[in-house]
């Protein structure tokens, strides 16, 4: 199922062209989506209301963030929302400390050319669970998620760690509930799908389990899995060559996925780019290319 999706070169207009939101337009069709930048054309306690949804409650409330106002026990502001008028995109982000150095929950969505809407980065950590530097080299530049640039002492720290590539914490293991609230709200958006590009193999996996599906890069996930079988290409590049080969990870998703971190996809010619999944509200497409997986 979704295999072989296709998208249309040319998308059908859905979405009304007016950059803004009138009472009118909500009450004609409930059904024609509303686009971010209308939402961010609005005033500022307007778009709070309407994104207030994207945060499970329960989880602010686990780190003492009240769920309406978005403060601290103390008074101070533990959510950051950057929804601008005229842009087409939105952020928002809840910290337990306004002085700590990552985000519990991170979401940035925007809209994309086919009418419909892109979740560019979701990012989930349990604040109190021991960080890792992986977002940084040894110089202190940005790593991009290790796509610029690797920090391999602090990769190979949090890989023992039990982490996964482009992680600096330990997740909350709360993506299943994430999801259930963003689409709760595309749902109130009148949306049907949405769209992600998968940054690690791992997170691939994770998405599949989620309920998404590829429109590209099935068949580079097939392939993947074939190759790491044993007396496969990928399989026999496990040689221990570098910490991050040991012959044992083609056994987990987390070994892969940090085998492909490590460049191991040029012994098939392939590199861990282009990848699209898309995700149909409240529906899971049951797509599976690493069966019976351990992660």
């Amino acid at each position: 199922m979704f295999r072989s999706l296709r998208v249309k070169q040319q998308p059908v207009k859905v979405v009304p062209d007016s950059p803004s939101i009138s009472a009118e337009q909500l009450s004609r069709d409930a059904g024609i989506p509303i686009t971010l930048r209308q939402i961010n054309s609005l005033p500022e306690n307007a778009k709070r209301r309407i994104y207030r949804p994207l945060l499970p409650p329960g989880l602010l409330v686990q780190f003492g963030i009240d769920p309406i106002n978005w403060k601290g026990p103390n008074g101070d502001q533990h959510i950051r929302l950057k929804a601008r008028p005229e842009k087409n995109g939105v952020s928002i982000a809840a910290r337990k400390a306004s002085d700590d150095p990552d985000d519990i929950l991170f979401l940035e969505l925007a809209d994309n050319a086919m009418n419909g809407i892109d979740l560019n980065l979701i990012v989930i950590n349990d604040p109190e669970s021991p960080r890792f530097c992986t977002d940084q080299d040894e110089q202190g530049q940005p790593t991009l998620f290790g796509t610029a640039r690797r920090n391999l002492g602090e990769e190979e720290r949090a890989m023992q760690a039990g982490l996964a590539p482009a992680q600096t914490r330990t997740s909350l293991r709360a993506s299943r509930l994430v999801f259930e609230h963003l689409e709760t709200f595309l749902a109130t958006l009148g949306h049907r799908a949405y769209f992600l590009e998968p940054l690690t193999y791992a997170s691939a996996w994770v998405f599949e389990q989620r309920g998404f599906a590829y429109v590209r890069g099935h068949e580079l996930m097939d392939d993947i899995h074939a190759e790491f079988q044993p007396g496969g290409r990928l399989h026999g590049a496990l040689d221990s060559s570098t910490p991050f080969r040991q012959p044992d990870q083609w056994h987990t998703v987390r070994g892969r996925a940090w085998a492909i971190q490590d460049g191991i996809l040029e012994v098939i010619d392939a590199r861990w780019d282009g990848l699209r999944m898309v995700k149909q509200v409240g529906r899971h497409a049951g797509v599976e290319t690493f069966p019976e997986a351990n992660y």
